[in-house]
């Protein structure tokens, strides 16, 4: 299967979506991503399966199921009609920046051990698609996104949201705080850390619907 058909099957799923989104896929087992399972019915794993040739490779199925897991949370976002359908005659007007969000969002993907990353960018996908964040910001997000240390994620919310209740011990919060900086996502000033803009947008855009959905 080529890249251009797969990125066809993408911008199909992303505007109109044909996978179960009843379903958990962060729950998903990797050895049910195979040729022979249920699952490989429906058309964008269909499509994914045969792109990857998913056979005994973990890290074939693990990508498989981290673009599952990026559409399944981008549908959850329920956007706007009317800018979905302005974005996509943006993308029937200009086919190269089609073919680079496109290829930009499966190669983020395929980056991406921790499979959380692959929902939060959906989530900076849909802010982009809603006109909260340009093409420019949405990159620069993404491509900060993909070198953040997982372990931060909770340094992130404790420092950006006044609301979050995490509480860290000192050295904790020095060893986060150092994670968060490598990422440039702050920086300091008199030995004290300070976020930047851009890391707030990473966390108001990205982190914070994960957040408020597992609370509903």
């Amino acid at each position: 299967m080529k890249i251009g058909n797969l990125t066809d099957t993408i911008e199909k799923e992303i505007f109109t979506s044909t996978s179960d989104l009843s379903m958990d896929y962060a729950e998903l087992a990797l050895d049910t991503l195979t040729k022979e399972s249920l699952l490989s019915e429906v058309p964008v794993v269909k499509s994914l399966i045969a792109f990857y040739k998913v056979t005994s490779s973990i890290i074939d199925r693990h990508n498989v199921k981290k673009i599952l897991m990026f559409l399944e949370q981008f549908h959850a976002n329920k956007i706007n009609d009317k800018k979905l359908n302005e974005f996509k005659e943006r993308f029937d007007q200009n086919p190269k920046h089609r073919t680079r969000v496109l290829e930009t969002i499966l190669l983020l993907n395929e980056k991406f051990i921790d499979e959380e990353k692959s929902k939060i960018l959906a989530n900076l996908f849909s802010a982009h698609i809603e006109e909260k964040l340009t093409w420019e910001e949405f990159l620069k997000l993404s491509f900060i996104l993909s070198n953040l240390n997982p372990w931060s994620y909770k340094f992130l919310e404790r420092i950006v949201d006044k609301e979050s209740s995490l509480k860290f011990k000192t050295f904790e919060m020095i060893e986060g705080e150092a994670f968060l900086l490598a990422s440039g996502i702050g920086s300091t000033f008199e030995d004290r850390y300070r976020m930047n803009n851009t890391g707030k947008k990473l966390y108001e855009f990205g982190f914070k619907p994960l957040l408020v959905s597992k609370k509903d």
